[in-house]
């Protein structure tokens, strides 16, 4: 089966740039992230049609593109699909270092103290 190309090679190399001018890709590289993107966007596109499919509709709707990417990848996306009364405010949720990521932290604190 060939695969889709839902991140052509030249706006791959469009968004590495954006992120560093300087960064190259490899070709096999390259390859890689376009085949995670399809899995990504064939993962989710399925599982959306599957939950539109369970709500008895045979249209998908942007509220199960919305649902199929917060139950598998949490990810949300505010604003879409959702009217301005239902927009909830995002909270950043408190980081639960462990401890020895705090004794890291201190250490690194002393030396630069030191300095």
């Amino acid at each position: 089966m060939e695969r889709a190309d839902y991140l052509p090679p030249e706006r791959l190399r469009e968004l590495a740039t954006a992120i560093d001018p300087a960064i190259r890709l490899e070709p096999d590289a390259e390859q890689v992230l376009q085949d995670v993107a399809d899995d990504f966007v064939e993962n989710v596109a399925a599982f959306a049609c599957q939950l539109a499919s369970h709500r008895g509709s045979r249209t998908l709707e942007t509220q199960d593109v919305q649902l199929a990417l917060e139950k598998l990848w949490d990810i949300r996306l505010p604003g879409i699909g959702e009217s301005s009364a239902e927009l909830r405010l995002i909270q950043r949720r408190p980081q639960a270092h462990s401890d020895a990521y705090k004794q890291r932290m201190q250490l690194v604190r002393k030396s630069q103290s030191k300095v």
